[in-house]
């Protein structure tokens, strides 16, 4: 089967699982990338090893178009941050990480472990125009435990996003006729700064939660003299009389600073 590929490298392997299930890759579509919290690295190097045309342009109707003129048979999106033109004469499928119909949204992952919720997963589904609510193709659960973090989480749904990937490509038009309503569903908003933000009145198990949440991404100590960043910190409960905010240095380069019932410590 001949198709267009929509996505950045969270979601890499699920390109790879295409490929390997014996699709010809006629695209890579992607977006310009930060290259510090999001990457588009595996995808491009994909597509150049094997000559396959490479864009971080946004998708258009009329590219839909054009690929399905040329041959293309479906489209998969995988992590594309753009709205993409919904034709419904091609398939297109979109990886979402998250049990729809709960948890739609453009970042489920950091509201699970926010919410203390103790399962999620991946769910294939056909592309409409409003956001996440098309019928669904596929999906599996997976559990999530007091330990896991944004980057375990991650690790999760890319195992799983690329094994719906194979199964559902070994009969993409009976899975596709097959597909059932999600029904009343569940928007996510995408977390805020606020959301990342520890005070001194933030609970203990609330400091976790945050930290494993946003494990790789900016998180912030609120300071009378302003917010101090914090980047892969962990939450180690202690007692101590440590005012907030209070910092040391680590053996090896790290830093702890103390919040309540504990501190937060990073590696060097």
């Amino acid at each position: 089967m001949r198709i267009a590929y929509l996505g950045y490298d969270m979601l890499s392997p699920c390109l790879t699982a295409l490929a390997d299930s014996g699709c010809q890759v006629v695209g890579v579509y992607s977006f310009p990338t930060d290259n510090v919290y999001e990457f588009n690295r595996e995808v491009r190097a994909f597509a150049e090893a094997r000559g396959i045309p490479f864009t971080e342009k946004r998708i258009t109707l009329e590219e839909i178009h054009r690929l399905k003129d040329a041959g293309c048979q479906a489209i998969f999106c995988a992590g594309y941050i753009y709205k993409v033109p919904v034709d419904h004469s091609i398939p297109i499928v979109n990886v979402h990480p998250a049990l729809l119909p709960v948890g739609r949204g453009a970042w489920p992952m950091p509201v699970v472990i926010l919410r203390g919720l103790d399962v999620s997963g991946v769910t294939l589904h056909r592309m409409e125009p409003e956001l996440d609510v098309g019928d669904i193709l596929l999906q599996e659960a997976f559990p999530v435990g007091p330990e896991d973090t944004l980057e375990t989480m991650t690790a999760q749904i890319r195992r799983v996003g690329a094994k719906l990937c194979r199964q559902v490509m070994t009969d993409l038009p009976g899975y596709w006729a097959a597909a059932r309503p999600q029904g009343e569903g569940e928007y996510w908003q995408e977390p805020t700064e606020a959301d990342r933000t520890i005070t001194p009145d933030t609970l203990p198990e609330e400091v976790d939660r945050i930290l494993r949440a946003f494990l790789g991404f900016d998180c912030y100590l609120r300071m009378e003299a302003g917010d101090r960043l914090v980047v892969g910190g962990r939450f180690r409960p202690m007692e101590h009389n440590r005012p907030f905010g209070a910092e040391e240095a680590l053996p090896g380069g790290g830093m702890r600073y103390y919040v309540r019932g504990g501190a937060v410590e990073t590696e060097g």
